[in-house]
């Protein structure tokens, strides 16, 4: 490779940060790719950290004439025609606000390729995902370092990885805080409704999914800000630096269209991490039977009418927005001791583990309870934590839907 070409903004992406070495691991995904854009992205990177020029200019020129919105591909084909004429690259020159978007795309092939090195082999699942419910088709999984978000399909109780595609997220980073930080928030929410595009601004793209946020337990922690919504890209563009909304989760267009044919605009569970972790599948299936163990302990120590069984379920530092421990307990003690026996069953259970906190856990069931003089159905939402080497509830409610 010439000097100019080493002075190209995607071969200095690769040789930079991934070395030669990047080639090699290129490869091309098992779960495929949005249209075939990608795949032409990550060929002509390919091909020029393997120094084949005119195979790279070949895949480059195609993906420009297919989307001529792709700025990352535009910029790396101008850029290396520009060095290819043995002119300065184009990010060597250009104003302030030139220099920021370049570094915003560079920060966008980085994150592409680094996905591409990192992706976890067809045998693995993400860690936090303790247990799909029956009604619950797909899961989201994000991960913010990759710049990526995960599909899973709910397979007889085991999440398949149909899908990946590359997401944007919040310009103020991740772990949101306050209104107007800027951040995307950590942890497990739900899809609430759906927006169309009709009725949105141009810069949320083909429409918008809600999410949760802030649920009950940001609103325990004294978290403000609203709005935080999985969406398109603005329309004038076809994708967006890595850190470029608000504090929403942002796909392309065709991506995001994909995404919303796809699973239900209701309840679906969107885990948000900054680092996944993945573990084999076998793993997996063993860790969701001791996760499972919890909430069927639970329900027996319920079913037993004995108090102390029951209340050692419960966190010291318990709190369902109306009763800290002390009072939950001595409610459920007045309540339960004038019921002659108790049968609670629990169906549609879904498990998932905050990504960047893994002492803290969701569980979303639907409750039959009968007992001597009462019965009702109900949703109800549990968080545990782990405290004194086991897993307690530190609140239980119904789930919350979150503020538009």
């Amino acid at each position: 490779m010439t000097k100019s070409l080493i002075g190209s903004v995607i071969a200095w992406v690769i040789l930079s940060s991934f070395g030669n070495a990047a080639a090699d691991e290129l490869s091309q995904s098992p779960y495929g790719l949005s249209d075939g854009n990608e795949e032409l992205l990550l060929s002509g990177l390919k091909n020029l950290s393997s120094h084949e020029l005119d195979s790279a200019l070949i895949d480059l020129k195609q993906l420009t004439e297919r989307r001529p919105d792709f700025r990352l591909a535009q910029l790396v084909y101008a850029d290396i025609l520009s060095a290819q004429a043995q002119g300065a690259p184009l990010s060597s020159s250009g104003s302030h606000n030139d220099k920021q978007k370049i570094d915003g795309l560079i920060s966008e092939a980085k994150v592409r390729l680094l996905m591409e090195m990192e992706k976890p082999s067809i045998d693995m699942l993400p860690a936090d995902m303790l247990k799909m419910s029956e009604n619950q088709k797909y899961a989201v999984v994000v991960d913010t370092r990759l710049s990526r978000l995960f599909l899973f399909k709910n397979h007889d109780g085991v999440p398949v990885l149909v899908k990946d595609f590359y997401a944007s997220y919040g310009r103020g980073g991740v772990g949101k805080e306050k209104r107007g930080d800027l951040k995307t928030p950590l942890g497990v929410y739900f899809i609430t409704g759906r927006l169309e595009d009709k009725n949105l601004p141009s810069r949320y793209g083909s429409g918008a999914l809600p999410l949760n946020y802030p649920n009950v337990w940001d609103e325990r922690l004294g978290r403000t800000g609203n709005g935080i919504w999985l969406h398109g890209s603005p329309v004038e563009t076809y994708s967006r630096p890595p850190k470029a909304s608000e504090g929403c989760i942002s796909l392309t267009n065709p991506d995001f269209i994909e995404l919303d044919q796809k699973i239900d605009f209701k309840d679906t569970p969107v885990l948000v991490g900054h680092n996944i972790r993945w573990i084999k599948k076998q793993d997996w299936l063993a860790q969701r039977e001791r996760f499972n163990s919890l909430i069927e302990r639970w329900a027996a120590d319920w079913e037993s009418l004995e108090h102390s069984r029951y209340i050692q379920n419960y966190a010291t530092n318990y709190h369902d927005g109306k009763r800290d421990l002390k009072q939950f307990s001595n409610y459920k003690k007045r309540v339960n001791r004038s019921k002659k026996f108790i049968d609670v069953d629990v169906d549609n259970l879904s498990l998932y583990r905050y990504p960047d906190n893994p002492d803290l856990v969701v569980a979303t069931f639907r409750q039959d309870y009968k007992s001597s003089n009462l019965q009702g159905k109900s949703i109800k939402r549990q968080y545990w934590t782990f405290e004194n080497d086991r897993w307690r509830i530190a609140y239980e409610g119904l789930p919350s839907v979150g503020k538009p």
